[in-house]
């Protein structure tokens, strides 16, 4: 399911403020199941980054994934699902699930809302179906396998190319800046 040296990963940790958000994000992920195999939260914070650039042209995280046998890894991902469970905030079932007892996770309303609108889409796919959805992404095509994909250039030449951006006529707008993201998201 990972790759089988983890040292040859891309970039395998985040600064500590990253990391901590996307500890959050999966405790915020698990707290809408009842458990969770570390192969479906990779595809749901996959399909979340997906999400969150086509609706904001920002990132959920800044996890870095490769494409991968089955699908997008992230070994910050499964980093983080270490720390949670050294923590306590996670434990992991008899049947391998990852589990949180927690409310869910320390996040922006943004964030929360976001992960919200994830949970509704994703809630009745299979594993397997968030795979397909993965493996039909442009930066599921566009990256070799084991190659850390680019989500920057994902957002810049796919969401929002150039020629897009100036036609827009604010090119330098963060749209996850509006103060309605319900609104932006609604569109």
């Amino acid at each position: 399911m990972a790759p089988s040296n983890p040292s040859d990963d891309p970039q395998v940790s985040l600064d500590e403020d990253d990391q901590e958000e996307l500890k959050e994000i999966i405790v915020e992920f698990l707290s809408r199941y009842e458990g969770l195999y570390e192969k479906r939260i990779q595809k749901l914070i996959f399909y979340g980054e997906i999400y969150t650039a086509q609706k904001t042209g920002q990132r959920l995280t800044d996890a870095t994934f490769i494409p991968y046998m089955y699908g997008p890894f992230s070994e910050v991902v499964r980093q983080a699902l270490d720390d949670l469970k050294s923590e306590g905030r996670v434990q992991i079932r008899e049947d391998g699930q990852y589990a949180t007892s927690l409310d869910g996770g320390d996040l922006s309303p943004k964030k929360e809302y976001l992960i919200s609108r994830i949970h509704e889409e994703t809630r009745r796919m299979s594993t397997d179906e968030l795979v397909k959805h993965a493996k039909d992404s442009w930066l599921w095509q566009n990256f070799d396998q084991e190659e850390e994909m680019d989500f920057a250039e994902y957002i810049d030449e796919v969401i929002m190319p150039p020629e897009m951006r100036n036609r827009i006529g604010e090119p330098d707008r963060d749209p996850v800046d509006d103060p309605d993201l319900e609104n932006l998201l609604s569109s």
